[in-house]
């Protein structure tokens, strides 16, 4: 470890797709490493990623501390690793994301005398069993701090977890506005001939994963119906998941659905759409939506966990109500039938990821955090204890 700089250990559950947390957790570790930070992550459960090469790339540590059961062998060799690795670091600040981190990996670093352990809430715990919520009410004294990246997620966190508001801290998601930038002509149309667009195509994009609470079965009735007014309307959908097949099966032979799978460039995907879409049943605080922000889009979004913290009705988007159909259906007709629209509201996708959800903003509001806490610098970070859309309204109507 490097004398002088803060040391800061992530554990993560596992590290398999480029995901949301995935590609949050690289970009946040790698920003820190060309700080005053030296950063190391622990992987419960890893695979094969592109992203761990460049955490790697950019001096940051990455540990293969396979644990498969907490309560078994397994769970006894790891802790044995972990808490070994902790005490010969002497990190400053352990972080943890998901369950297993935030019980298990906690507990350890708790055990090896780490001071300042943190966790990243980043979804509204619909995946979790009672049990959980049990052992987090149990276990929530051994964080200082816990950092939601939504208000939807702070009133889940204070709700399940019996957490008090004021040691939340919510920094929102970020996102390369470079990568994830307007296309040029030329881009835009390389772009669509990839997925065998044409030029006069309305395309409106969804990245997902096809699981139910993703709702892909209501965009494309949505789609299916608009199209008889918006003949030229085209549905790009990026992603794989275990209802793929099913929604193959749903719609046969409509070839107005390309199916574009994972796809690696995902910018460069999102460079062939008009309209941007997640209208998830159940969300935590999408990168997928401020990422097609920033590439310009507007947006349809439901108004599920953080979505309408980033989209603002009828400025930059269309805002529904989770499994509202004619809404859908509605919001899909007025940005297919109507350019200057799609393009105004575009811009202002696109002014507000700079305003208030660029990376640079997350990273260094991690920063803050962390020096506020081993008392490197005054407090300088986010809004603790939010409460829902107050602050988002405010300022995205300015």
């Amino acid at each position: 470890m490097t004398p002088g700089k803060t040391k800061v250990l992530f554990l993560i559950d596992y590290f398999h797709r480029t995901g949301g947390t995935e590609k949050h957790l690289a970009q946040l570790a790698s920003w820190l490493a060309h700080e005053n930070f030296q950063c190391e992550v622990v992987v419960f459960d890893l695979g094969q990623n592109e992203l761990i090469g460049q955490m790697r790339a950019a001096g940051v540590a990455v540990h293969d501390i396979r644990v498969e059961r907490e309560y078994g062998l397994s769970g006894l060799r790891g802790a044995l690793r972990l808490w070994r690795l902790i005490r010969a670091r002497r990190f400053d600040i352990v972080q943890t994301y998901h369950q297993k981190s935030d019980t298990y990996g906690a507990f350890i670093a708790r055990l090896a005398g780490v001071r300042h352990i943190l966790s990243s809430k980043r979804d509204t715990g619909v995946h979790r069993q009672a049990y959980h919520f049990f052992l987090n009410r149990r276990l929530k004294g051994l964080f200082e701090r816990i950092i939601v990246v939504a208000d939807a997620v702070a009133d889940a966190v204070v709700s399940s977890d019996h957490v008090e508001r004021a040691r939340l801290v919510k920094i929102y998601n970020g996102v390369d506005s470079d990568k994830f930038s307007p296309a040029d002509d030329a881009t835009r149309a390389a772009a669509r001939t990839r997925f065998g667009l044409r030029a006069e195509d309305v395309v409106v994009g969804m990245v997902a994963g096809f699981r139910p609470e993703k709702d892909h079965r209501l965009l494309l009735d949505a789609a299916t119906e608009v199209r008889r007014v918006v003949p030229q309307l085209k549905v790009l959908l990026v992603g794989d998941g275990p209802e793929l097949e099913a929604i193959r099966l749903r719609y046969p032979g409509q070839d107005f659905i390309v199916f574009a799978g994972d796809v690696p460039d995902v910018w460069n995907a999102l460079r062939a759409v008009d309209v941007g879409c997640l209208i998830s049943r159940k969300e935590g605080f999408s990168n997928a939506v401020v990422e097609k922000m920033s590439t310009g889009l507007p947006m349809i979004v439901s108004d599920a966990g953080g979505n309408a913290e980033a989209v603002t009705h009828l400025t930059n988007g269309f805002v529904i109500g989770p499994g509202d159909a004619r809404a859908c259906e509605t919001a899909l007709r007025e940005l297919a039938s109507n350019r200057d629209l799609r393009l105004a509201m575009g811009r202002r996708s696109r002014q507000i990821v700079l305003e208030n959800f660029s990376l640079r903003q997350m990273c260094e509001r991690h920063a803050g955090l962390y020096r506020e806490l081993t008392g490197n610098a005054a407090p300088t970070v986010g809004q603790p204890g939010p409460t829902r859309h107050s602050e988002s309204k405010e300022t995205h109507a300015a």
